[in-house]
């Protein structure tokens, strides 16, 4: 029985999907791709994801799936990253969008998968509570305003896991490598099986901005985050959204900064599905959680397709929210 995906959005842009007779397949060409380099295939991010060495601790990521209605459907995917053996962040978006929804998910009915492969996990793990921060539910604006966070309290913690360090102190290098991981949707990718849920994957890129200060207001206390982003650059070099003079309103909000246009071996970007995920930043000789998938820029370029070249990627800054995580799981 094949497993209905609505997947929660990291973007308001359409995909570009080449029709064919039943069903429709991406075909990535040079100008255009869908979150992986156009000359490298899914595989090469999914060996990525399970590599050791100088990587992150992407053991931690884990692929949250529930349904709205309470079916067996689980029309909804989501990614996280676990902090402490009985939690995970992730964004407070994969359960609340006050557009879509009246009120949060039930934390009943969400499941928690471990391992790379959702189809067959190595565990399985029930939600006990949901902990939007504290201005999500008043002012949910996807990054706009620095706080699309949830922490999500596990009933049983994972002690098959290492949870990972996170990034305290707001000093991670600009132009350095970084990696993504998560479990985005590639089932409309040739090659893919669409009645399957996708591996977890890992992308490598550059972090082209960091800002701070955004702050949002409840009850009386003000609460200060901040926001992390990079752009998906193209292998010939010609497509470098952050480093170009077309700067469009949701850029805008990311600062001034400059970008390179050289694509990195495993160049990567966000897709459905992913929201939520790490970007691990190297802090000394330590790979630490410095940034939670939000979203990606409407319209970083005139045309663009989402997920394709040009795409930018922003995470909320994990280290503007440390105080905030910490008054919760400690």
């Amino acid at each position: 029985m094949s497993k209905v995906f609505r997947f929660i959005l990291i973007s308001l842009v359409s995909f570009l999907f080449i029709s064919c007779e039943e069903y429709d397949i991406l075909e990535p060409s040079a100008t255009s791709t869908f979150g992986i380099r156009h000359d490298k295939n899914l595989s090469d991010y999914e060996t990525a994801a399970s590599s050791i060495g100088d990587y992150p601790d992407f053991g931690s990521v884990v692929m949250f799936s529930y349904s709205l209605n309470g079916s067996d459907d689980h029309e909804y995917i989501a990614s996280g990253t676990l902090i402490a053996p009985g939690w995970i962040l992730t964004a407070g978006h994969n359960f609340y969008v006050a557009e879509e929804q009246k009120q949060p998910a039930s934390a009943n009915g969400i499941m928690v998968f471990i391992g790379n492969d959702p189809n067959n996990p190595e565990g399985e793990y029930e939600v006990e509570k949901l902990i939007f921060h504290p201005t999500w539910l008043q002012d949910n604006q996807d990054f706009v305003n620095a706080n699309d966070l949830c922490l999500v309290k596990l009933k049983t913690p994972i002690t098959s896991l290492t949870p990972v360090p996170l990034f305290s102190t707001k000093s991670e290098t600009l132009g350095s490598k970084v990696w993504f991981c998560g479990f985005g949707d590639y089932s409309k990718l040739a090659g893919q099986n669409a009645d399957l849920f996708s591996k977890k994957h890992a992308i490598e890129n550059v972090l082209d901005r960091s800002i701070d200060g955004i702050n949002t207001f409840i009850n009386g206390k003000t609460y200060s985050g901040g926001l992390l982003a990079f752009d998906f650059d193209s292998p010939t070099g010609d497509i470098n959204t952050l480093g170009d003079s077309e700067i469009y309103e949701d850029e805008a909000l990311l600062g001034a900064g400059n970008s390179s246009a050289e694509a990195l071996e495993l160049e990567g970007t966000t897709v459905e599905g992913d929201s939520g995920g790490p970007v691990f930043v190297k802090d000394g000789n330590s790979w630490k959680l410095a940034g939670v998938l939000s979203a990606g820029v409407p319209e970083p370029v005139k045309g663009h397709q989402d997920s394709s070249y040009g795409d930018i990627s922003v995470f909320i800054r994990v280290s503007s929210q440390i105080e905030w995580i910490k008054s919760i799981i400690y």
